[in-house]
């Protein structure tokens, strides 16, 4: 049986770095943030600017997540360990964050920020948990996690990523598709290449 898992094993309000054991914000809100910021990182650093860029980015990530930036860990053993927390409780069944995030392809099907509402209701709807607005007790990103995966039956988010995720020519789906087609949020280095293609033919 993969460790941890929540039968067992409660969900971790520390993060380990560098060998040290550090408290933790865990709260979903706060990792749907920390997961959107994480898009802002260059995975290629080519220049100062792009450095001082993910520096400044990376800071922001610690405040979130930590309340403080971690002034005594190196900054990649940081980010490596944020990532790690954020897959949530391990599955065989596909990746972590990323996958229940939306798939790295051209069309996502899912995304925390923007379908927030209605995964909200789903959970609610399913499990009778409140996660709304009047919740003031923070709910854990992990169990959160877990509340998403197990979304079945007819939940209206349910069948919004279906059509998302649908190749059908039927032209009624199609249409459906482009109505409900998430708006692309470019990553960083996305967004070097559109500033790079702009700066090149002087827009």
């Amino acid at each position: 049986m993969f460790r941890p898992n929540y039968a067992q094993d409660a969900p971790p309000d520390h993060i380990e770095v560098g060998g040290a054991s550090y408290a933790v914000k865990v709260d979903f809100r706060v990792w749907i943030d920390v997961i959107d910021m994480v898009r802002e990182l260059f995975m290629r650093v080519e220049t100062v600017e792009d450095a001082r860029h993910n520096a400044e980015v990376l800071q922001r990530i610690q405040m979130a997540a930590f309340g403080g930036v971690l002034e005594d860990e190196r900054p990649e053993d940081v980010l490596r360990a944020v990532m790690e927390f954020a897959r949530g409780y391990p599955s065989m069944v596909g990746g972590g964050a990323d996958s229940a995030g939306g798939e790295e392809k051209d069309d996502e099907i899912l995304s925390f920020d923007y379908d927030i509402n209605y995964l909200v209701l789903a959970i609610q709807n399913q499990s009778g948990i409140d996660l709304s607005y009047r919740r003031t007790e923070p709910f854990h990103w992990w169990e959160f996690l877990l509340q998403v995966r197990a979304l079945c039956g007819d939940h209206y988010i349910l069948r919004v990523m279906e059509t998302r995720a649908s190749d059908s020519k039927d032209k009624d789906v199609r249409r459906a598709k482009r109505r409900l087609r998430l708006p692309h949020k470019p990553t960083a280095e996305e967004q070097r290449q559109i500033d790079e293609l702009h700066a090149a033919f002087g827009d």
